[in-house]
């Protein structure tokens, strides 16, 4: 049986690929080819066409090679094959230099970017709010600092987590969306590793909240995270206020451990399990949970007040216009509605419901109440 035959364009497109393999030099040589097949063709034209050109066949073809090295830059010397040649050899040097000029400052540029886009540089803030994990409350997480710092000129948010940088920003500007005057700053790398945690600059942030993830061994990645969290701000001086989150009471203690005094350890599922009830035994209690815990509308503020050091907790009920006293905490203990009676010290922290955290000023209200 006779073997059927190539047709003509399989073999010049298998014959052009092979050549294309060997690598920059062939490549090289066809647009060398590709540049010449058009540009002395159009210089042949344009000297032929030209009213001016000279009639000698050499004095025309000297003009098209003049044209032709003006285009490539290759010279144009017109004179003795020996000036031609080192004409076109200073060219192509030139241009090896200009060539390889660019090509190290776009692989320098290149590589910046790629680094950036990557989030491996340190966030240089201070008094910023530092994310650690990604779960489907970050979003959640995110939108309430957003709505917290309305009303602040510089503030940040810092998310670090162990994904792809671009595809963060992306998620969070979808599902936050607008974030007014706060700076979202993402950063990729490993929340348990203490060289990752550095870039997002714990010692100098207001706040570090750490999330459980999605994943099956999420509250002892919580822990792992934490003890990462205090080594990297072994020696920085005053640590940032801590909170976590974990899923099983079983984790609790082992991360109030790693994370050391004074952090606050959660248990979500737990909490929102009781607010679950309490809201399906008290209808519309759920109202007055949501206005009280998100940031739109009045929450509660911890404030202190040292001018009402050595007074009864009484007069602090009739001392602020526009918000609302509920409770003071001395410590770490927190009192709901103490006895009219309780003196207050100089350290103790008013707890207020209050618009925003700088609506809540002094003022006499006593004359607002009706004398009984």
């Amino acid at each position: 049986m006779a073997q059927r035959r190539t047709p003509f364009g399989d073999r010049a497109r298998y014959w052009f690929d092979s050549t294309l393999a060997r690598g920059a030099s062939a490549l090289v040589g066809w647009m060398a080819l590709l540049c010449l097949a058009v540009v002395v063709p159009a210089s042949a034209v344009l000297v032929w066409t030209d009213p001016g050109a000279p009639a000698a066949l050499t004095d025309r073809l000297a003009q098209v090679w003049h044209l032709t090295g003006e285009t490539l830059r290759l010279g144009g010397a017109t004179d003795t094959p020996l000036r031609v040649t080192m004409s076109v050899l200073l060219a192509l040097v030139a241009l090896l230099y200009v060539s390889t000029l660019v090509g190290l400052i776009t692989t320098a540029l290149t590589e910046r970017l790629t680094e950036l886009r990557r989030g491996r540089s340190t966030v240089l803030e201070h008094g910023h709010a530092v994310v650690l994990g990604w779960s489907e409350q970050v979003f959640t997480v995110v939108s309430e600092l957003v709505a917290a710092n309305a009303n602040q000129r510089r503030a940040a948010v810092a998310v670090l987590a162990d994904r792809d940088k671009t595809a963060m920003e992306e998620a969070l500007s979808t599902k936050v969306g607008p974030v007014g005057r706060t700076r979202l700053i993402c950063r990729s790398g490993p929340t348990t590793d203490p060289a990752v945690l550095t870039l997002t600059s714990p010692a100098t942030a207001g706040v570090v909240l750490v999330l459980p993830h999605d994943e099956p061994d999420a509250d002892a990645e919580v822990v792992k995270t934490l003890l990462a969290l205090r080594a990297a701000l072994a020696g920085e001086g005053p640590r940032p206020r801590v909170v976590a989150a974990v899923r099983d009471d079983r984790y609790r203690l082992a991360a109030s451990l790693a994370a050391g005094p004074g952090a606050v350890i959660l248990e979500s599922d737990t909490v929102a399990a009781r607010l679950i009830v309490q809201a399906a035994r008290r209808p519309g209690l759920s109202l007055v949970h949501q206005e009280l815990l998100d940031f739109a509308g009045d929450e509660f503020y911890l404030i202190g007040e040292p001018a009402l050091a050595g007074r009864p907790f009484g007069d602090a009920l009739l001392s602020y216009p526009t918000s609302s006293v509920v409770g003071m905490m001395r410590g770490d203990t927190l009192l709901l509605n103490p006895p009219s009676q309780t003196p207050m010290a100089a350290d103790d922290l008013l707890l207020v419901i209050s618009r925003d955290d700088d609506t809540a000023w002094l003022d006499d209200c006593a004359e607002s109440v009706a004398p009984t």
